[in-house]
């Protein structure tokens, strides 16, 4: 189902049935909505990351990203202005700007004399959800940075759970849930699993992903229709980590080592998480979100997903550079010289051929190579030659498709060496010496203060590296 059709079917936040009492999958099912379709760093295809208000207009979509995630969606009003006074935006695009802006003829004469007047006072982006909501504020009311606390412990667990083979040690079990894996490793390790061995953290861990949650809110939030906007203020501290886990949730098939995860139990762990950080910095009787001071005046979700305001004067500076652009481009089309003649007995052998990606972005660097040489021949081919094949290196644990997202590949290309290459050593192999050895960088970067925990054999022995193909890719 395409975003567009799922934001259809999504009821608006305050027509929830049975708005009384909060409804955890509907919640999120709203929320993955807004992430990003974050797929594994192994795999490359073009993404718009706006994809969630793909079906607004644009100055609306662009606005109310602004307001969710924090986004700057303009110029500063002075680089507008500079571009003007460096007749890089043309009067004739601002009157057609001014025109199509809406605002009507009466007020265009007032809007365009603003648009000249300096404003050292504008702030955009606007306050958003990302970096002002509730979450924001409640932290900083008790002077506890989650983010650097948790992050580090979430990252790494969830990065090595889907580990396609980088790591040495993996601590995925076949079939097992991240939520079981987390609760097998909390009730099996030998060295408390910080900061899960915390009582109250402990104690959710025990219980069902969906209990969890309710749990978590239940304290740290303390009120029922607050609780979909923490948790979408959580997420969208780390939008690629989420979004990632929701994509594969969605499609299995993006890992070629399978693993069961799910949105559901990210939240769960990283609740849990928080509520161990809590109970060790604030105490029990740490203050909830909902008693924070002068809540009232904390941006709503509601509120920023709603029709946003967009801000008039940079709407028409933008539109005005847009149309300036467009003209540019018209006018060196129409002057742009005929190809040169070249004698006939030229044309059989070209001077040089080269291939590009049949991309749009690849088109200007082929007409300006048969422009300046006619004798330079130029193909447009598909990324993956037309072969449809995965590709395994010697040091790759696993193969990599090299085609586009859409097709299975029906061929396998392996890498060989002339050499004789020693055996790879199992990583069960090593001796917990060695396996001690490599924990150490862990304590040394802040991962904790104490020794990171480690399973009884053969479950976890000692280490969680960072798995590179299975890191999120950066899209904020």
């Amino acid at each position: 189902m395409s975003k567009s059709a799922l934001a259809a079917k999504l009821p608006d936040y305050d027509d929830v049935p049975g708005s009384s009492g909060f409804h955890l999958d509907t919640a999120i099912e709203r929320i993955a909505h807004w992430l990003p379709t974050q797929g594994p760093i192994k795999d490359f295809i073009h993404h718009n990351t706006l994809h969630a208000v793909q079906d607004r207009p644009f100055h609306e979509g662009v606005a109310i990203a602004a307001n969710l995630f924090g986004a700057r969606s303009y110029l500063p009003l002075a680089d507008y202005q500079a571009m003007y006074r460096e007749g890089r935006i043309r009067d004739f695009a601002i009157d057609w700007a001014l025109e199509h802006s809406g605002a009507g003829r009466g007020n265009s004469a007032a809007l365009r004399e603003s648009l000249f007047q300096t404003d050292d006072e504008v702030h955009y982006p606007p306050v958003s959800l990302a970096n002002h909501g509730i979450r924001e504020r409640w932290l900083t009311h008790i002077q506890v940075n989650l983010n650097a606390l948790v992050h580090p412990i979430l990252f790494r667990l969830v990065a090595n759970f889907l580990d396609q083979g980088i790591s040495g040690w993996s601590v995925a079990r076949d079939g097992e849930s991240l939520w079981d894996c987390v609760w097998r490793l909390v009730e099996n390790s030998v060295i408390p699993l910080h900061p899960f061995s915390e009582t109250s953290a402990r104690a959710v861990i025990n219980q069902s992903a969906d209990e969890a949650i309710l749990a978590c809110l239940g304290e740290i939030v303390g009120s029922e229709p607050l609780y979909e906007q923490y948790v979408m203020e959580m997420l969208l501290a780390h939008p690629g980590w989420a979004g990632m886990v929701h994509l594969i949730e969605q499609n299995p098939q993006a890992l070629l080592a399978k693993r069961r995860i799910s949105l559901k139990e990210l939240i769960a762990v990283e609740l849990a998480c928080e509520l161990a950080f809590l109970h060790r910095k604030r105490g029990a009787g740490f203050l909830p979100v909902a008693k924070l001071p002068h809540l009232s005046q904390v941006p709503r979700l509601a509120d920023a997903t709603a029709k946003p305001l967009v801000p008039l004067r940079l709407k028409v500076w933008h539109e005005a550079m847009e149309f300036s652009l467009h003209a540019e481009l018209l006018q060196a089309l129409k002057v742009q010289a005929a190809p040169a003649a070249i004698a006939s007995s030229d044309k059989a052998v070209p001077m040089a051929q080269a291939f590009f990606c049949i991309d749009d972005r690849e088109c200007s660097l082929r007409r300006h190579l048969e422009e300046i040489d006619p004798r330079i021949e130029t193909f447009g081919a598909a990324g993956f030659f037309g072969i449809d094949f995965l590709y395994k290196g010697l040091d790759d644990a696993y193969p990599v498709a090299q085609c586009p997202v859409v097709i299975q590949p029906k061929h396998l290309v392996l890498e060989s060496s002339c050499t004789r290459r020693p055996p790879r050593k199992s990583p069960r192999a090593s001796s917990w010496g060695s396996c001690i050895s490599r924990l150490s960088p862990w304590c040394a970067t802040g991962f904790t203060r104490k020794p990171w925990a480690w399973a009884t054999p053969p479950a976890w022995p000692g280490t969680c590296s960072v798995p590179a193909r299975c890191c999120p890719k950066s899209s904020n």
